[in-house]
């Protein structure tokens, strides 16, 4: 069984707000685990750059398809329709992989960049220090 991702409970909660079927909260976490297994820890491209690199990689387009490019990312995709496969599928993987970096940008981890802006601003607001 794959690990689960950092706040799993919390980031399936707040899917379970956007998301109107079970199906696809568990289908959007299941791509984000897949995600993690081939291109690393989200949590960790979320505190590199907030995921822009990671994005990038998992950017492939219809004309990527049409000119038979292989992507950009690691992850094997299969399916029968050749390259139009690996743009579809690559599509719904950055879809939940924006929802997972969208839900850590409003949940940022401990530690993380957006975390200590978060922590020194409400000490800040509260007088005291860090």
């Amino acid at each position: 069984m794959r690990k689960g991702l950092e706040n799993e409970e919390a980031f399936r909660d707040h899917l379970s707000r956007i998301l109107n079927s079970e199906r696809l909260l568990r289908d959007c976490i299941s791509r984000c685990r897949r995600v993690e297994h081939w291109e690393g820890v989200l949590v960790n491209h979320y505190n590199d750059d907030q995921g822009r690199t990671l994005l990038e990689r998992l950017t492939y387009s219809k004309e990527d398809a049409e000119h038979g490019l292989d992507p950009k990312h690691n992850i094997p995709i299969k399916g029968n329709k050749g390259y139009d496969s690996i743009y579809e599928g690559t599509a719904s993987l950055r879809n939940a992989v924006k929802l997972y970096l969208d839900f850590l940008s409003k949940h940022p981890p401990i530690g993380s960049p957006s975390d200590k802006v978060r922590r020194t601003l409400n000490s800040l607001d509260n007088g005291t220090r860090l």
